[in-house]
């Protein structure tokens, strides 16, 4: 899972960045990652997932492999370029293309600046720039696709005609200021488009990133702040990134005691993964064995055969069949093999979707 945090300048994105991932960079520092100039910073973090260590400790691998997400912290949005209505640079694009999902940072602090955060204000301009930037792509494409109609025929035609249609349709929903990912495009308009890697397609997390006073004052934060109605695949959290940027760098001991004295139920690091694991529709399933105890992530929906090739190629298309035991049935057996006198080993075919949890041994020839 690939994640992208954007923001405009000052909203305390890096700071966003540290507390997510435990990273020592600084708010200004220079690039630690070589791919784009888009790019400041990247982290690859673990997920965290009880199930995965108990299931380890049982099994005592050589190894054990968490679930992984790379985190992007990407160069912050100019506000006068915003204020263009030009959409992000060629730079930020690129950076964005392929991340599955964007986490923007909205600044709800003093920062010293004189200018009073503008919650409401920022999260529209953030939307906004997606879907500008989402519509001159769709503008810059649309002539060479009706050129092309001119010039060729039979399925070459064809398909022009249906990228032609598809990219109207998108130019509509952009030209209302709508994100793609409000409205619901048909399977084969989806298709045609998946190359363009529309962003106001991908979900989003809006970070509201609150004051230490906040924090202090206790209470539903976001309640106390106004949101603008959120669409479909978009939703909202609140943290202060600061003060969980600075708990990060302390000993899981310390930590405890201060997310205690600072009222966090949860840290924003573990609470962040699991709402963009629902936001994209994520889950985890597991493999088991002596050589290593492993998460998978897929998507809710999965069949047994996209499963199994999540895993390898040559799994999905050598396919039999699967073994599948819940992760707490097999912890309360005792093992795979115990599973099979307590009736809650069953198998299943290519067919079979993916439960979140599930424990599955996969039998294929190639």
């Amino acid at each position: 899972m690939k994640i992208g945090i954007i923001g405009f300048q000052r909203s305390g994105k890096t700071a966003v960045f540290r507390a997510l991932t435990g990273s020592k960079v600084e708010e200004g520092a220079a690039s630690s990652h070589g791919g784009s100039r888009g790019v400041a910073h990247m982290a690859v973090v673990k997920v965290p997932d009880e199930r995965l260590e108990r299931l380890a400790v049982q099994t005592q691998p050589q190894k054990t492999t968490f679930a992984a997400v790379e985190y992007y912290d990407l160069a912050g949005i100019d506000r006068g370029d915003a204020e263009k209505k030009t959409g992000l640079g060629d730079e930020q694009l690129n950076a964005l293309g392929n991340l599955d999902a964007l986490l923007a940072v909205i600044r709800a602090f003093d920062d010293g600046s004189g200018i009073p955060p503008d919650v409401a204000g920022d999260l529209d301009a953030i939307r906004l720039e997606l879907v500008l930037s989402d519509l001159q792509k769709v503008e810059n494409r649309l002539p060479k696709v009706e050129k092309n109609i001119h010039k060729v025929s039979g399925k070459e035609l064809e398909q022009s005609k249906m990228e032609f249609a598809a990219l109207q349709k998108v130019q509509k929903i952009l030209e209302e200021g709508a994100p793609i990912r409000s409205f619901d495009l048909s399977p084969d308009d989806e298709k045609i488009l998946r190359g363009f890697m529309f962003l106001s397609a991908k979900p989003i997390l809006y970070v509201i990133n609150l004051g230490e006073d906040a924090l202090q004052s206790g209470g539903d934060s976001l309640a106390k702040i106004d949101i603008p109605p959120l669409g479909k695949n978009e939703q909202v959290a609140a943290m202060c990134a600061a003060i969980e940027a600075e708990i990060q760098q302390l000993s899981p001991e310390e930590q405890e005691i201060f997310l205690k004295d600072y009222n966090i139920a949860e840290p924003s690091a573990r609470r962040v993964i699991r709402i963009c694991y629902d936001l994209l529709g994520y889950i985890s399933f597991f493999t088991v064995g002596p050589k290593e105890v492993r998460a998978w992530t897929i998507r809710d929906g999965s069949t047994a055969m996209q499963a199994a090739g999540a895993i390898h190629s040559d799994m999905e298309r050598g396919f039999i069949r699967a073994e599948v035991v819940r992760w707490d049935k097999l912890l309360a057996a005792g093992g795979f093999a115990q599973t099979k006198k307590t009736a809650d080993l069953h198998i299943e075919g290519k067919e079979y979707i993916v439960k979140d949890g599930d424990v599955m041994l996969f039998l294929f020839s190639v």
